[in-house]
Protein backbone atom coordinates (compact mmCIF):
# COMPACT_ATOMS: atom_id res chain seq x y z
CA UNK A 1 0.00 0.00 0.00
CA UNK A 2 3.02 2.17 0.59
CA UNK A 3 3.88 2.60 -2.70
CA UNK A 4 0.23 3.28 -4.36
CA UNK A 5 -1.36 6.53 -4.88
CA UNK A 6 -4.93 6.79 -4.04
CA UNK A 7 -7.51 9.35 -5.57
CA UNK A 8 -8.44 10.34 -1.65
CA UNK A 9 -6.26 10.95 1.18
CA UNK A 10 -7.68 11.32 4.81
CA UNK A 11 -4.52 11.40 7.51
CA UNK A 12 -3.91 10.51 10.66
CA UNK A 13 -1.09 11.27 12.78
CA UNK A 14 -0.31 7.54 14.77
CA UNK A 15 1.26 8.91 17.33
CA UNK A 16 -2.17 10.49 18.79
CA UNK A 17 -3.56 6.91 19.11
CA UNK A 18 -1.37 5.85 22.17
CA UNK A 19 -3.27 4.49 24.58
CA UNK A 20 -7.45 5.08 24.13
CA UNK A 21 -9.39 4.54 20.92
CA UNK A 22 -10.16 6.96 18.59
CA UNK A 23 -13.36 6.98 16.87
CA UNK A 24 -13.42 8.75 13.54
CA UNK A 25 -16.09 9.23 10.61
CA UNK A 26 -14.84 9.72 7.24
CA UNK A 27 -17.22 11.21 4.54
CA UNK A 28 -15.71 12.88 1.57
CA UNK A 29 -16.46 15.83 -0.22
CA UNK A 30 -18.14 15.82 -3.99
CA UNK A 31 -14.69 16.14 -5.65
CA UNK A 32 -13.09 13.89 -3.61
CA UNK A 33 -16.29 11.18 -5.01
CA UNK A 34 -15.84 11.96 -8.43
CA UNK A 35 -12.02 11.51 -8.30
CA UNK A 36 -12.47 8.13 -6.71
CA UNK A 37 -15.17 7.56 -9.40
CA UNK A 38 -13.14 8.29 -12.12
CA UNK A 39 -9.99 6.48 -10.95
CA UNK A 40 -12.13 2.68 -10.30
CA UNK A 41 -14.41 3.72 -13.57
CA UNK A 42 -17.34 4.13 -11.68
CA UNK A 43 -20.35 6.24 -13.56
CA UNK A 44 -20.33 8.30 -10.27
CA UNK A 45 -20.51 7.73 -6.23
CA UNK A 46 -23.79 9.16 -4.87
CA UNK A 47 -22.40 8.48 -1.12
CA UNK A 48 -19.48 7.30 0.77
CA UNK A 49 -18.80 6.99 4.58
CA UNK A 50 -16.34 5.38 6.47
CA UNK A 51 -17.07 4.87 10.52
CA UNK A 52 -13.66 3.77 12.00
CA UNK A 53 -12.54 3.00 15.37
CA UNK A 54 -8.60 3.31 15.90
CA UNK A 55 -6.93 1.31 18.42
CA UNK A 56 -3.65 1.08 19.10
CA UNK A 57 -1.81 -1.98 18.15
CA UNK A 58 1.26 -3.38 20.38
CA UNK A 59 3.69 -0.58 20.64
CA UNK A 60 3.41 2.06 17.94
CA UNK A 61 1.03 0.61 15.42
CA UNK A 62 -2.78 1.01 14.83
CA UNK A 63 -5.49 -1.18 14.47
CA UNK A 64 -8.39 0.12 12.26
CA UNK A 65 -11.96 -1.64 12.74
CA UNK A 66 -15.06 -0.51 10.95
CA UNK A 67 -16.88 0.00 8.41
CA UNK A 68 -17.70 1.68 4.76
CA UNK A 69 -21.15 2.23 3.31
CA UNK A 70 -21.14 3.47 -0.04
CA UNK A 71 -23.38 4.05 -2.86
CA UNK A 72 -22.50 3.85 -6.33
CA UNK A 73 -23.54 4.17 -10.08
CA UNK A 74 -22.87 1.34 -12.76
CA UNK A 75 -23.67 0.38 -15.83
CA UNK A 76 -24.94 -2.99 -16.53
CA UNK A 77 -22.42 -5.13 -18.25
CA UNK A 78 -25.21 -6.83 -20.02
CA UNK A 79 -28.27 -4.74 -20.60
CA UNK A 80 -26.20 -1.22 -20.83
CA UNK A 81 -28.57 -0.01 -18.50
CA UNK A 82 -27.55 1.97 -15.10
CA UNK A 83 -28.20 1.42 -11.84
CA UNK A 84 -26.99 1.60 -8.20
CA UNK A 85 -25.02 -1.12 -6.49
CA UNK A 86 -24.96 -0.59 -2.50
CA UNK A 87 -21.75 -1.58 -0.38
CA UNK A 88 -21.30 -2.22 3.28
CA UNK A 89 -17.65 -3.44 3.65
CA UNK A 90 -16.10 -4.46 7.41
CA UNK A 91 -12.45 -3.39 7.92
CA UNK A 92 -10.47 -5.15 10.29
CA UNK A 93 -6.88 -4.37 9.69
CA UNK A 94 -3.60 -3.22 11.45
CA UNK A 95 -0.69 -1.00 10.89
CA UNK A 96 2.62 -0.54 12.03
CA UNK A 97 5.81 1.49 11.79
CA UNK A 98 8.01 -1.19 9.95
CA UNK A 99 7.81 -4.82 9.75
CA UNK A 100 7.40 -6.37 12.87
CA UNK A 101 9.21 -9.06 12.58
CA UNK A 102 11.60 -10.63 10.08
CA UNK A 103 11.63 -13.70 8.68
CA UNK A 104 12.64 -16.07 10.90
CA UNK A 105 14.58 -19.82 9.79
CA UNK A 106 11.90 -21.56 11.70
CA UNK A 107 9.19 -19.78 9.34
CA UNK A 108 10.86 -21.65 6.07
CA UNK A 109 9.94 -25.53 6.11
CA UNK A 110 12.70 -28.21 4.91
CA UNK A 111 12.82 -27.20 1.37
CA UNK A 112 13.50 -23.25 2.36
CA UNK A 113 10.39 -21.98 1.37
CA UNK A 114 8.06 -19.54 3.50
CA UNK A 115 4.84 -21.43 4.60
CA UNK A 116 1.93 -19.50 4.88
CA UNK A 117 -1.22 -20.41 6.94
CA UNK A 118 -4.09 -18.82 5.26
CA UNK A 119 -6.64 -19.39 8.99
CA UNK A 120 -4.05 -16.51 10.07
CA UNK A 121 -4.45 -12.76 10.14
CA UNK A 122 -2.83 -10.74 7.53
CA UNK A 123 0.46 -9.64 8.32
CA UNK A 124 0.77 -5.98 9.68
CA UNK A 125 0.17 -2.93 6.88
CA UNK A 126 3.62 0.17 7.27
CA UNK A 127 2.51 3.12 8.56
CA UNK A 128 4.53 5.56 6.54
CA UNK A 129 6.36 8.39 8.24
CA UNK A 130 3.96 8.29 11.35
CA UNK A 131 1.07 8.78 9.26
CA UNK A 132 -1.93 6.67 8.56
CA UNK A 133 -4.01 7.68 5.76
CA UNK A 134 -7.18 6.28 5.96
CA UNK A 135 -8.42 7.61 2.76
CA UNK A 136 -5.97 5.19 0.79
CA UNK A 137 -7.82 2.36 3.46
CA UNK A 138 -11.17 3.34 1.96
CA UNK A 139 -9.96 3.77 -1.64
CA UNK A 140 -8.12 0.05 -1.22
CA UNK A 141 -11.08 -1.43 0.59
CA UNK A 142 -13.42 -0.29 -2.06
CA UNK A 143 -11.65 -1.20 -5.36
CA UNK A 144 -11.38 -4.83 -3.79
CA UNK A 145 -14.93 -4.68 -3.72
CA UNK A 146 -16.27 -3.21 -6.96
CA UNK A 147 -17.20 -6.29 -9.58
CA UNK A 148 -15.62 -4.96 -12.88
CA UNK A 149 -18.25 -6.76 -14.80
CA UNK A 150 -20.99 -5.29 -12.78
CA UNK A 151 -24.76 -6.78 -13.71
CA UNK A 152 -27.83 -5.39 -12.60
CA UNK A 153 -29.54 -7.18 -10.51
CA UNK A 154 -32.13 -9.60 -12.22
CA UNK A 155 -30.56 -9.63 -15.32
CA UNK A 156 -28.85 -12.32 -17.06
CA UNK A 157 -27.37 -13.27 -20.17
CA UNK A 158 -29.33 -14.51 -22.97
CA UNK A 159 -26.96 -15.81 -25.33
CA UNK A 160 -27.36 -18.85 -27.82
CA UNK A 161 -26.36 -22.63 -26.98
CA UNK A 162 -22.72 -22.91 -28.08
CA UNK A 163 -23.75 -26.56 -29.69
CA UNK A 164 -26.12 -25.40 -32.10
CA UNK A 165 -26.07 -24.99 -35.75
CA UNK A 166 -26.02 -21.72 -36.72
CA UNK A 167 -28.16 -21.20 -39.83
CA UNK A 168 -28.54 -18.43 -42.27
CA UNK A 169 -31.71 -16.56 -43.61
CA UNK A 170 -31.88 -18.31 -46.88
CA UNK A 171 -32.01 -21.99 -44.27
CA UNK A 172 -28.71 -22.90 -45.71
CA UNK A 173 -25.86 -24.14 -42.53
CA UNK A 174 -22.87 -22.47 -42.03
CA UNK A 175 -19.47 -24.10 -41.36
CA UNK A 176 -18.20 -24.52 -37.84
CA UNK A 177 -15.30 -21.51 -36.99
CA UNK A 178 -13.26 -24.66 -36.18
CA UNK A 179 -13.94 -26.47 -39.84
CA UNK A 180 -12.70 -23.24 -41.85
CA UNK A 181 -9.58 -23.53 -39.70
CA UNK A 182 -9.09 -27.47 -40.54
CA UNK A 183 -9.39 -26.11 -44.18
CA UNK A 184 -6.29 -24.10 -43.42
CA UNK A 185 -3.94 -26.87 -42.61
CA UNK A 186 -1.50 -27.77 -45.11
CA UNK A 187 -2.10 -31.21 -46.73
CA UNK A 188 0.77 -33.21 -44.85
CA UNK A 189 -1.02 -32.28 -41.57
CA UNK A 190 -4.30 -34.03 -42.12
Amino acid sequence: MATETFPYTFKVNAAQVVDKDQRTEVVPGERDLAAIAKAYELDGIDSLKADLLLKPYRKAGLRVVGSIKASVRRTCVVSLEPFVQEFKLDIDRTFEPHSSRPRKIKDLNEDGEIEIDLESLDPPDVITDGVLDLGAVICEELALTIDPFPRKPGVEFEGGDSDAVVESAEGEQKPSPFAALGALKEPSEK
